[in-house]
């Protein structure tokens, strides 16, 4: 008995602070006779997709599968029971790729199963005589460095896109420069970035990326450069080639890409109750469900409905400032009252809850209990290098800064 596997994949990339890559087999349960487990290799690689030839479809699962391929249904419990310590199986997602080993009796009986859940680990459970034993693998991951450079014409997602850069990298040049570059509303028209990062590849393959290892970003003629300190394989974060942290106490903005449609204002029309009022914070307009985050670490004094306001979320940073946003559509993940926050964490998604005509963020900013503007305020910076590494640092950043493709390839670009 005879069994075959048709494959179809279907990949696609979907835009927003992140990609994603996804694949669908169309599987006929016919059992091969030959084995189909990934061989090692030593000089010539194999694909992942050679490797792990087959994926899981939707509404599929393992016991399904595995029932197709006439295995008992006691042995797919231990085939599961086995994997528990590594990954759950009875919840394993459409996509996942995994390769199927067979015997080769007169009646083939399943010796091994293979997944793949990343470009970097895999799953391999095997039958030794009558017992299922399931050992982990992680792929060994070679690291180059590539460069990517733009001039902003339209947007920076726009400049991105056409050096052919994974729209990831660029919201992390965003969380580099976060401190220095409100990117809602100071990109400007020829502003140009360039950077070097590590790009990661298993097998041969690209396997997705590693740190950006030095940026820089000019708008509107202001110059930063952003260089990555690592100390025994931990990256102490991003600084200035002074050694200065590009970290300020608060970050610009709380949303990553957006627009101020409203200031800071004593008096202002108020859209729906047709009064002037003051407009005690910044709006920036933004698409529902736009990450918000907080601007700075803290401790949540308040998450609930606050009338006018919607959804709120306040924080208190330390005894002299506090921040708050509005007209959330729903909150971070465990952010309640009490909760304690880092900088960068999205505490709420953006909406247009209570008194609000479309959606959007309205942004407060207190400094010993009053409301002040937090557009064009500046924060002190956060620590620099240690002394006692600077040296250290300092030797590091030609070599960083050698990394970055020339501003002429980019004026040639």
């Amino acid at each position: 008995m005879n069994k075959r596997f048709t494959v179809f994949t279907v990949s696609f990339i979907a835009l927003f602070f992140i990609g994603f890559f996804a694949s669908q087999k169309i599987f006929e349960s016919v059992k091969p006779v030959a084995s189909t487990a990934p061989q090692e290799v030593s000089e010539t690689y194999i694909s992942m997709e050679e490797a792990f030839p087959y994926d899981f479809p939707k509404n599929s699962t393992l016991y399904n599968v595995l029932k197709a391929q006439d295995v008992t249904g006691s042995e797919i419990q231990q085939i599961v029971a086995a994997a528990k310590p590594f990954y759950d199986l009875a919840k394993i997602r459409p996509g996942i790729r995994y390769s199927l080993e067979f015997d080769e009796s007169p009646d083939p009986q399943l010796k091994s199963i293979s997944f793949r859940f990343s470009g970097l680990e895999s799953l391999v459970v095997k039958k030794l005589e009558s017992t299922w034993v399931a050992e982990q693998k992680i792929e060994k991951v070679e690291l180059k460095t590539a460069t990517f450079f733009g001039t902003v014409e339209t947007s920076l997602w726009e400049s991105a896109s056409k050096a052919n850069m994974d729209g990831l990298l660029i919201a992390e040049l965003a969380e580099i420069f976060a401190w220095q570059v409100d990117f809602a509303r100071e990109v400007r028209v020829g502003d140009r970035w360039r950077l070097s990062v590590e790009q990661k590849f298993v097998r041969g393959q690209p396997a997705g990326w590693g740190s950006i290892l030095s940026a820089e970003y000019e708008n509107a003629g202001q110059s930063f450069v952003g260089i990555l300190f690592r100390v025994d394989g931990e990256d102490l974060g991003y600084f200035a080639p002074d050694g200065s942290s590009l970290k300020r106490m608060f970050l610009k903005s709380p949303i990553s890409f957006g627009r101020i449609t409203s200031g800071f204002s004593r008096k202002r029309f108020h859209p729906i109750l047709k009064v002037n009022r003051p407009h005690m914070g910044v709006d920036y307009a933004a698409p529902t469900g736009t990450p918000v985050k907080a601007v700075g670490d803290g401790r949540v004094v308040f998450s609930g409905w606050s009338g006018g306001g919607g959804n709120v979320v306040k924080i208190r940073h330390n005894s002299i400032y506090e921040t708050a946003y509005k007209h959330l559509s729903r909150y971070g993940k465990n952010i309640r009252k009490g909760t304690m926050v880092k900088q960068g964490q999205v505490i709420g998604y953006v909406g247009s809850t209570g008194l609000s005509t479309a959606p959007h963020l309205h942004f407060e900013f207190f400094q010993a209990g009053r409301f002040v503007d937090p557009v064009g305020k500046k924060f002190p910076s956060a620590d620099p290098v240690p002394p006692n590494l600077m040296s250290n640092f300092s030797g590091n950043v030609p070599y960083k800064m050698s990394l970055l493709p020339s501003w002429e390839s980019i004026i040639k670009y």
